[in-house]
């Protein structure tokens, strides 16, 4: 089972660094590990489209009215960042002059429904963080803040691992080797970016829907 202190172990062994066990301890690897993973962590969540922590949920309205939109919901607090809101319904061409609706229940999307996102606006009201839009009853399709490093991919691991080494390297290390680890370091965290982007294209079937020139013959 992997841990924090796994995290950050193996961060400082890429530096060669050596070990901590515990982010509280009197030393400046934990002190550093402390003040940085969280922030790095966060990072790398919003980095790429990891399937670990990508959610889909209804949005909770709120009450107070605004008046630039109609609709105002409440910002998930575990929510790093938006990919796009989804409508209760959506429309899609059925022919030459007919429309037919259904439910979006899927990311399953045709490249035409790429370019119908729904308009929205982030924003602070009354010291909170909000969503406004004029569509009711809307999704939220986001990327999603995971803390359990047991819930992580085995190439955010190493990624993150990577991430936290470069930030660790100059302050622990010192300047001249330092810097050295830390570019080293970073071209990993790239590669290892790479190679999860590779692999989360191969878990995922997204079907493509038909054209209108299809439907229009339909």
């Amino acid at each position: 089972m992997a841990s924090e202190i796994d995290v950050c172990n193996l961060a400082l062994s890429n530096i060669r660094a050596g070990s901590i066990n515990s982010l509280n301890e009197n030393s400046l690897q934990a002190q550093l590990c402390k003040l940085k993973y969280s922030i790095l962590r966060d990072r790398c969540l919003r980095e790429i489209p990891w399937q670990f922590n990508h959610k889909i949920r209804a949005l909770s309205p709120v009450t107070d009215n605004i008046f630039n939109w109609a609709y105002l919901y409440s910002y998930p607090a575990d929510c790093l960042k938006i990919n796009r809101l989804i409508g209760e319904y959506e429309e899609i061409p059925a022919g030459s002059a007919d429309i037919a609706s259904r439910l979006l229940d899927s990311r399953v999307r045709s490249p035409t429904d790429l370019r119908r996102q729904i308009p929205y606006e982030v924003f602070n009201f009354d010291n909170n963080k909000v969503i406004g839009s004029n569509q009711p009853n809307l999704r939220i399709d986001f990327v999603a803040k995971v803390e359990d490093p047991n819930l992580f991919s085995d190439d955010f691991i190493l990624a993150l691992s990577h991430l936290l080494a470069s930030e660790l390297a100059v302050p622990v290390v010192g300047a001249e080797l330092g810097r050295a680890l830390r570019n080293d370091s970073l071209q990993m965290y790239k590669q290892y970016l790479a190679s999860a982007i590779a692999t989360d294209m191969n878990d995922q079937f997204l079907q493509a829907g038909e054209s209108d020139y299809v439907n229009v013959r339909n």
